[in-house]
């Protein structure tokens, strides 16, 4: 899970302090927030400079899974060879979002894409990071660009299970747990990397307020079936973009 979570929630911290350029609007009932961070606000938040799109909604809607299609596009090449990569444990129901995505890919060429798709699984388990393997396989496949899916955490409850991420700026995996992990980026993996992102837990201090709790996490009482509708809406939208022109 990726700690830095939310840009849309770093852009409503930070709004009067400059350095983010945001834009809302709504489609489908879907909520769009759009945020460009610069270089500057990168120093400031924590955040890496580039574009994040969140979409905030049902997951279930039938218009979701479409415009979700659409906010990939944004974030990756016009067209090419797609490596998707599923991060996180599968055995962890708050971390298989990841997983659960990647498994409801069908790999193979399209009209402008190519499609292929592997689970990371834990460098723990596997013995090797997620930025090595993904930088083996996209080379081997000589992937135009990876797209990297993650759970990752939020400072607002209420975003769990109603809220997505998907940004340019590739994602550090494990962070929301305070692990040590290699980033997973352009300059890690070797190619382009946009990153697709759930929030599916919440520090405790958040709702409490009480600093002592910082160090917790917590999660949805139905966090599995949250996961389950946000994997299926993510692997329809990689899965159309072979077939749209």
């Amino acid at each position: 899970m990726n700690l830095c979570g939310l840009a849309a929630e770093a852009a409503e911290l930070c709004d009067n302090k400059g350095g983010f350029r945001v834009v809302k609007r709504e489609i489908g009932g879907v909520g769009i927030t759009d945020v460009r961070i610069t270089p500057q606000a990168e120093r400031r938040t924590g955040r890496a400079a580039g574009r994040y799109i969140t979409l905030e909604g049902d997951p279930a809607s039938q218009s979701m899974a479409g415009i979700l299609r659409r906010a990939i596009q944004q974030v990756i090449p016009p067209q090419g060879r797609l490596f998707a990569a599923g991060l996180g444990n599968p055995d962890i129901t708050q971390d298989s979002f990841g997983a659960l995505s990647v498994r409801g890919i069908a790999a193979g060429k399209g009209r402008r894409y190519s499609l292929a798709a592997v689970e990371t699984d834990v460098a723990a388990r596997t013995g090797i990071t997620a930025a090595r393997l993904i930088r083996a396989a996209a080379g081997e496949l000589r992937a135009d660009c990876v797209i990297a899916v993650d759970a990752l955490a939020c400072d607002d409850p209420q975003r769990i299970g109603r809220t997505i991420q998907i940004s340019d700026t590739g994602l550090v995996p494990g962070s929301g747990m305070a692990a040590d992990s290699e980033e997973v980026c352009e300059r890690t993996v070797g190619v382009r990397v946009a990153a697709v992102g759930v929030p599916t837990v919440v520090r405790l201090s958040s709702i409490t307020s009480r600093r002592e709790h910082g160090e917790y996490m917590v999660t949805a009482a139905d966090i599995d079936a949250v996961v389950r509708l946000w994997a299926d809406a993510v692997a329809a939208a990689l899965n159309s973009l072979r077939f749209h022109a």
